[in-house]
């Protein structure tokens, strides 16, 4: 009995150090990967939206104030070109983790430049449609804004 017990506890010990070095290793990958993806096209993407929500905000502002000055904004190829090209670089990344991570690092980037609450909750909103909007689903487990964890 002493000796399955002493097995037992090899065997759980193996387990945990395997886990451990295979969770240090995914970490490593993952920075490795993110150093390698260059993440503009999904910082320039993210910007256009927000500037669009901006125009859209302030065109509704000038119809309740009777203006009607209304401003039509059509997708365009350089915003679909730059869309396409961030889905294809989230989509290097090998695991959810590690995508999640990238999304973390373009709000770290793009947070600074915000005027306030309002644009980084549009970050915030912008970086959580991304997945579903590439076709890889939602993220789980995955804080947009790793001040808020």
């Amino acid at each position: 009995m002493a000796k399955l017990t002493i097995l037992i506890a090899l065997v759980a010990a193996l387990v945990l150090v395997v886990h451990t070095s295979a969770f240090r290793s995914s970490e490593q990958s993952c920075k490795r990967q993110l150093q390698q993806v260059n993440l503009r096209h999904c910082e320039n993407h993210i910007d256009q939206r927000i500037q669009q929500q901006q125009e859209e905000e302030e065109d509704r502002a000038r119809k309740l104030r009777g203006i009607k000055h209304v401003i039509l904004r059509h997708k365009s190829s350089q915003e679909s070109e730059e869309l396409d090209q961030c889905c294809e670089q989230l989509n290097e990344l090998n695991s959810q983790r590690c995508q999640c991570r990238a999304l973390q690092q373009i709000y770290e980037s793009q947070s600074e430049q915000c005027e306030g609450r309002q644009q980084e909750q549009q970050l915030e909103g912008e970086l959580e449609k991304l997945p579903r909007i590439c076709g890889f689903g939602p993220l789980r487990r995955c804080n947009i804004n790793p001040d808020e964890e």
